[in-house]
């Protein structure tokens, strides 16, 4: 076996790192499935009032960016592991699809 593929299989490191990869894979699946609960439920609210909640409307981006950094790690663009390793995203205060600046 090439002493190269013997010392990277013996890194502790990269095992760790294939661990926290699997973690963020279901971190991943579970965002992705609350993305959707957010956006039902925002339409039953604009469905029902007229108006869209604020403060859901400022977690889509969150969500976004959150979502954005796993996959920045799990393709290895980054060795910052995301929350609950590192701060949730905070909301980058840009402009909704309506023109109005989000709620932080």
């Amino acid at each position: 076996m090439d002493e190269n593929l013997k010392a990277n299989l013996s890194e502790h490191s990269i095992w760790q790192r294939l661990f926290f990869m699997l973690l963020f894979a279901v971190i991943f699946n579970i965002v992705e499935f609350i993305v959707f609960a957010v956006a039902v439920v925002q339409f039953l609210i604009r469905l029902t009032t007229g108006a869209v909640n604020t403060e859901l409307q400022a977690l889509g981006p969150r969500l976004g960016q959150y979502l954005q950094q796993i996959v920045a790690f799990e393709t290895f663009n980054t060795e910052q592991r995301p929350y609950p390793f590192a701060p949730f995203p905070e909301s980058d205060g840009t402009a909704a699809p309506d023109g109005q600046a989000q709620a932080g």
